[in-house]
């Protein structure tokens, strides 16, 4: 019996599920820090106080790396898939079938994430971000374009192969698949191995 692989349905909604978790920590966050900010500094944030690759880091210190974090250990685990992926019928595998190790779920969502970072390096990047914003420098511009054209590539990979793998999955050898482990011992659980 072959796999029955995660469709982009499936998977969007688990990333919608899995959302609902980073907004409350964004919620979270932006209450801890203007507590902080305005509390114990007494004075709002800004990149535009000279110091952006410091906010750059700080934004990826206190949020990026968390959710990266989040998704790579809980798609190492036993269970093989986040709260979102859970809720969805879904779990990540390895080429082979077998659960996927730590260093590529770190990979994984290392580059699933990585639009993410690079859209925030571009954000702190614009003089005057984000109280009085000007013109962006030339590379800033081009960040935002590789952006949008990551996102595309990993959405077409999505939508139009066979597996529905994206680009993070080719590059870290995974699979999201059906998790069908409670329907039984004869219904598929593993991926037929095939070269990366």
């Amino acid at each position: 019996m072959s796999v029955q692989y995660g469709g982009a349905v499936k998977r969007l909604a688990a990333f919608g599920w899995d959302y609902l978790l980073i907004a409350g920590y964004i919620v979270l966050l932006a209450l801890v820090s203007s507590i902080v900010w305005l509390g114990l500094l007494g004075r709002a944030p800004g990149a535009a106080e000279g110091q952006p690759w410091l906010y750059d880091l700080l934004s990826f210190a206190t949020l990026v790396l968390p959710v990266i974090l989040y998704f790579a250990l809980q798609e190492a685990s036993p269970a093989q898939a986040t709260w979102g992926k859970r809720r969805a019928g879904l779990r990540v595998v390895s080429s082979s079938g077998g659960r996927l190790s730590t260093g590529r779920s770190l990979l994984r969502s290392g580059v699933k994430f990585l639009p993410w970072q690079i859209a925030h390096t571009c954000l702190f990047h614009i003089p005057g971000w984000p109280a009085a914003p000007e013109d962006p420098p030339a590379w800033v511009t081009g960040g935002f374009m590789l952006v949008f054209v990551l996102a595309g590539i990993y959405l077409a990979g999505l939508v139009m192969s066979r597996e529905h793998r994206t680009a993070y999955d080719w590059i870290a050898g995974s699979h999201v698949v059906l998790d069908v482990s409670s329907a039984g011992p004869t219904s598929p659980s593993r991926v037929s191995p095939r070269p990366d």
